[in-house]
């Protein structure tokens, strides 16, 4: 070892730990900072750059114990997160160190402290990497299984694989250093490590389940007006879709083959109503869509050629109106409420000679809200999706209604699905996750796998062929804030080119805050109305986010996030040191959270589903006089009127809003004109029910109800497309705030779907 080599075997110094190419020695292990490399034992594996900054504190303070709140504190400085994360970094670390002994022999726990790094640490140069010698190597095969091949055999590995052998010259012991050994020995190395990988995943296992990969991925449209809604022939040779004319304001439906062609217009242009949800019958002959007017969606059928359109029924809403043909093409299967606007969602057959319904018998309990049913392409099944948005889950069943099982527990927006041409698994669009992309998910279950098909949702797959096409979100939503008492006059604020949604005004109007992917990830912003200027609050990794609240003293806001793999949980978030600290308890699946009606106190529901979530007003929560208040069950949103001590919720299989008063425990029904169907889109203010009434495909009201009067009326028309319908309202009712989008722009993209076969 030369001299200078030598000077740098010491422990880093303050201005080394700053270097952006730094190179370190710990313990037996080598890591590349920049490159955030571990190396060591035969093996290289990454690390996030907060796990690289954690270890980088650690070896700052070698040696000494570091406080959790001081990593917490430098690491995610000025950024809302919790304990969890660092857990996950010093798991993080460990693995790549493989410190599984107990005790450990490289980063110690000291409860409820923090964390010691023991191991030694030192600077070392670029051509030190990799360093030591393979006194082994270990390869990750297919099938889960180690293999390790001792350093005698590795001329006898490369001979069985193929590669030509070529033997270094013979060098006495102890003539060569490491670094110098392994130049002339990596080349071989690296062609063991091919040959080994390449056989382990031919031989693979007999057990490894199929696995599902998106090619030639590629957009059929691109016009500036947007294509919705995508459904492709069986053959898959062409495909239907609306399109909104930007001239009209109108969505109509055209038709074009696959590979380039022009548009077709499918049915006559009304000019006063929206055609959508094009579905082609099984033998390709026909096409189903539905008509929408302020005051009705109906079905109509037209032979897929162009011609005379049929009416052939009622499809009572078109947010919940989706249906599917049978295989024999003579009925449609589509989801209604039999029993009136406040019953139930359930699959019905309707006869499209005659008109006639016959509700679908299955498996099913009050107060599930079943939708979107499609058959499979050999009929012999039935998916649908269970539960409104953003709480469902796919299911399937046979298609005589027996044998109902549910194939995914996400409890999360499902944005369209679709069978695969072979029957055995189905692909749909999600943001669980925190973006819209598409996964797969066998029908006799098993893991979610990802496509890497994004932004994508409404997936279709072609009954006779390998072809998908998918609605491609181009549109980015912006927020507004609405002038109620200036005749509706809106303008933007935090303006960017992200996708910004679900605005929460402190009741101080001081701040907004909201969620958006501006940086690339979802994650919670705050604007400040004094500055006009915007800044996030957290630091999430793969998280969906959701219904951000403020406290009655602007000094905090709840928060749900969902984050695989814990439950959804509801954190609180303190404006003044950007901590946050979880509300709900370890192994509470959180479906959302407001604050409640008492000082002090949350409403939590909790639960896999709404059908199943339990509202609890929680007291005093994650203290030692914590107590739980059990409101309801099969909660889909509630709101708190603290100043006057009620609560306000709809449940699902009970039609309407219903009020409970906290001094009493009454429950009172209010009304039907607010239900579990608008999900989170109406709030309490100042006493009154707001809600937010899409009255056509573009356009929305904002309506008021006084449970007081029992009396309605209509605040604003709103000419907006709307990106969800969380809204929020200013303390004195005179500015909206939601989020919109300024112009659709969205096109429709194509892929193959291949399989790889189960070994």
């Amino acid at each position: 070892m030369n001299a200078n080599l030598q000077m740098l075997r010491r422990s880093p110094s303050a201005e080394q730990l700053k270097l952006q190419n730094l190179r370190l020695r710990v313990g037996d292990h080598a890591i590349d900072v920049g490159a955030l490399r571990v190396i060591g034992h035969g093996e290289s594996s990454r690390l996030t750059a907060k796990a690289v900054a954690v270890l980088l504190e650690l070896v700052r303070h070698a040696g000494n114990t570091v406080g959790r709140d001081e990593l917490l504190e430098t690491v995610w400085k000025d950024r809302v997160t919790t304990p969890d994360v660092l857990t996950q970094a010093i798991k993080e670390l460990r693995r790549a160190f493989g410190d599984s002994d107990k005790p450990s022999q490289y980063i110690e726990t000291i409860p409820k402290v923090g964390y010691r790094l023991l191991a030694d640490v030192s600077v070392i140069e670029a051509d030190e990497i990799p360093f030591g010698k393979f006194e082994h190597m270990s390869l990750r095969a297919e099938n889960e299984t180690w293999v390790d091949t001792q350093a005698d055999d590795l001329p006898a590995a490369v001979e069985s694989a193929g590669v030509a052998e070529t033997a270094p010259a013979q060098v006495p012991p102890g003539s060569m250093t490491s670094t110098i050994w392994w130049r002339l020995m990596l080349p071989l190395v690296a062609l063991v490590v091919v040959a080994l990988v390449a056989y382990f995943v031919k031989v693979g296992s007999d057990s490894s389940p199929p696995s599902w990969r998106a090619t030639n991925v590629r957009a059929l449209t691109s016009d500036p007006d947007a294509e919705l809604l995508p459904h492709i022939s069986p053959d898959g040779t062409r495909v239907a879709f609306g399109k909104l004319v930007e001239a009209t304001g109108l969505d109509r439906l055209f038709i074009r083959t696959v590979e380039p062609s022009q548009l077709v217009p499918l049915a006559p242009n009304t000019e006063t109503a929206h055609d959508i949800r094009p579905v082609w019958s099984p033998d390709g002959s026909r096409i189903a869509y539905e008509r929408i007017t302020r005051t009705s969606c109906t079905l109509y059928i037209v032979a897929s050629l162009g011609g005379h359109e049929r009416e052939i029924g009622d499809c009572q809403d078109f947010s919940t109106g989706y249906f599917d043909f049978t295989p024999d093409g003579k009925e449609l299967i589509i989801s209604l409420r039999s029993d009136g606007p406040n019953s139930d969602l359930g699959l019905v057959r309707s006869n499209i000679a005659t008109g006639a319904k016959e509700p679908l018998r299955y498996d099913r309990a009050l107060g599930d809200e079943d939708l979107e049913p499609r058959y499979s392409p050999d009929g012999h099944w039935i998916a649908f999706r269970r539960g409104l948005a953003p709480y469902s889950d796919l299911f399937v069943m046979r298609a005589d209604g027996g044998g109902v099982r549910q194939l995914t527990h996400l409890a999360a927006y499902i944005r369209g699905y679709t069978w695969t041409a072979d029957n055995s698994a189905l692909v749909f669009s999600s943001d669980y996750r925190g973006k819209f992309e598409l996964y797969a998910v066998g029908v006799e279950g098993g893991a979610l796998q990802s496509l890497q098909v994004t932004p994508a949702i409404f997936p279709d797959a072609a009954r006779g062929d390998k072809t998908v096409v998918y609605q491609i979100q181009r549109a980015t939503s912006e927020l507004a804030e609405i002038d109620l008492d200036a005749s509706a006059a809106t303008h933007n604020f935090a303006a960017s080119t992200g996708n910004d949604f679900s605005p929460s005004v402190s009741p101080d109007h001081n701040h907004v805050a909201f969620v958006s992917d501006r940086s690339g990830s979802s994650q919670l912003w705050l604007y400040d109305r004094a500055t006009d200027s915007a800044e996030p609050l957290t630091d999430y990794r793969d998280a969906a986010l959701s219904g951000p609240v403020w406290r009655a003293d602007s000094a905090a806001l709840l928060l749900t996030v969902r984050q695989e793999p814990v439950s959804s949980r509801l954190v609180e978030i303190d404006l003044a040191s950007r901590r946050a600290r979880d509300v709900s308890g370890k192994g509470e699946n959180v479906l959302f959270g407001t604050y409640g009606a008492k000082p002090n106190s949350v409403l939590l529901a909790i639960g896999a589903s709404s059908r199943e979530a339990r509202l609890v007003q929680r007291l005093h929560p994650g203290q030692s006089q914590q107590a739980d208040e059990m409101l309801a069950s099969g909660v889909q949103h509630a709101e708190a009127d603290a100043a006057r001590g009620l609560i306000y919720y709809t449940r699902i299989g009970a039609g309407g809003l219903f009020r409970r008063t906290m001094a009493t425990g009454e429950e009172q029904p209010l009304t039907d004109k607010v239900n579990s169907l608008m999900i989170d889109g109406w709030r309490i203010v100042d006493g009154k029910v707001w809600s937010l009434v899409p009255v056509d495909v573009h356009k929305t009201i904002l309506r008021e109800f006084d449970p007081d009067k029992n009396a309605a009326r209509v605040v604003a028309e709103l000419p907006i497309d709307l990106n969800g319908r969380h809204f929020s309202v200013s303390a004195d009712g005179k500015r909206l705030y939601l989020a919109r989008v300024p112009r659709q722009d969205s096109d429709i993209g194509a892929f193959e779907l291949e399989r790889t076969p189960a070994r």
